[in-house]
């Protein structure tokens, strides 16, 4: 028990600097599928559509 709490003193940079990346990842992947939403709802990069197209989107 005393050796696994010592291992883990020693050793807990080397979990969470992986698990930050990992979650750091996440939320960026997050943050930008957040703001392309935005940016197709927005009226600043609205344009007029072709006859046949239609919109995607509500």
């Amino acid at each position: 028990m005393v050796n696994l709490l010592q291992i883990v003193r020693d050793h807990w940079v080397h979990v969470l600097v992986p698990m930050g990346f990992v979650v750091g990842c996440y939320l960026d992947r997050k943050n930008d599928e957040k703001l392309s939403t935005f940016r197709n709802k927005s009226m600043l990069y609205r344009r007029e559509l072709r006859p046949n197209e239609e919109v995607t989107w509500k």
